[in-house]
């Protein structure tokens, strides 16, 4: 008895649609590189994109007289407020007719309108860098000149981290502060 070994059962032998074709292997490499470029898309979009910080048209007016500093009170992180922010710094822009001093500053479990005496209404008064900011808390700006003039003030910008997002955004409500002459 002979057998016949010509390739009855190799692959040559089996009809197209009965072959197992493999996937080059580059096919698939480029489409895990895709889905792992898809992933860290959504993610570093998500961490950058928290929502946004609340802010007002609402523009806050001072005054104060010549060398005696004013704190006002721009962003208020009220009973509402349920994030936890790690502030990282503010910036302050401005516009003054002459030269002034703007010191942002956290004022803890206190709410600050207008004043010179922040003590009274803050349990404490401290920087704005590497602080955390939660409800209770108001960021208050410190103006002073030593000349007469009117200093307009934006919206602040806070840099921070919440969780894993971070941002900087513009919060709170504009101002302006009137210099007075003694």
């Amino acid at each position: 008895m002979t057998s016949d070994t010509s390739g009855a059962h190799g692959d040559d032998a089996l009809p197209d649609r009965l072959r197992v074709r493999r996937r080059s292997p580059w096919l698939v490499r480029v489409a895990a590189l895709a889905g792992l470029a898809v992933v860290a898309t959504t993610v570093g979009y998500v961490a950058t994109h928290p929502d946004d910080l609340p802010t007002s048209d609402a523009r806050v007016a001072a005054s104060t007289p010549v060398g005696q500093p004013v704190y006002v009170g721009v962003f208020q992180a009220d009973a509402g407020f349920d994030r936890t922010l790690e502030v990282r710094g503010i910036k302050v822009f401005a516009e003054s007719t002459v030269p002034v001093t703007i010191t942002p500053h956290l004022c803890r479990g206190g709410s600050v309108g207008v004043t010179s005496e922040p003590d009274l209404f803050c349990s404490e008064l401290v920087g704005t860098e590497g602080v955390t900011m939660t409800a209770g808390d108001e960021v208050v700006l410190e103006v002073s000149a030593e000349q007469p003039g009117t200093v307009s003030i934006e919206r602040i910008r806070v840099a921070y981290r919440d969780g894993l997002q971070w941002a900087t955004q513009f919060a709170g409500s504009p101002a302006v502060v009137t210099i007075l002459s003694r």
